[in-house]
């Protein structure tokens, strides 16, 4: 089987579909801001212990640009399957998954 790999470019997710075969996607990495995956603000402290996290694991993020009300400018997207693993304690040394989760 032959497969094409395509980025969504306003998500970040990337999809996987068989060549030829327009009608049928399989996404196979979701991609994930701070922000959509707390559900809040995480601030630039936090997202720099993330980003240094990403870098030791050799995670490759990728950046977005948005524009809402109270924030305009690039965010850091990272594989939501990344970010479990960061906030469920197994990559963060200084914080537990709660901590930053609570905020």
């Amino acid at each position: 089987m032959i497969y094409i790999y395509e980025r969504n470019p306003d998500t970040g997710d990337i999809f996987r579909r068989e060549f030829n075969n327009y009608n049928k996607k399989e996404k196979i990495m979701e991609m994930k801001s701070l922000y959509d995956y707390l559900g809040r603000a995480a601030g630039p402290e936090l997202g720099q212990e993330v980003a240094n996290a990403a870098r030791s694991a050799g995670v490759k993020g990728e950046i977005r640009e948005v524009s809402n009300p109270k924030y305009r400018g690039p965010v850091m997207l990272w594989p939501k399957a990344f970010l479990d693993l960061y906030f469920k304690g197994g990559l963060n040394e200084g914080h537990t998954g709660k901590q930053l989760l609570k905020g």
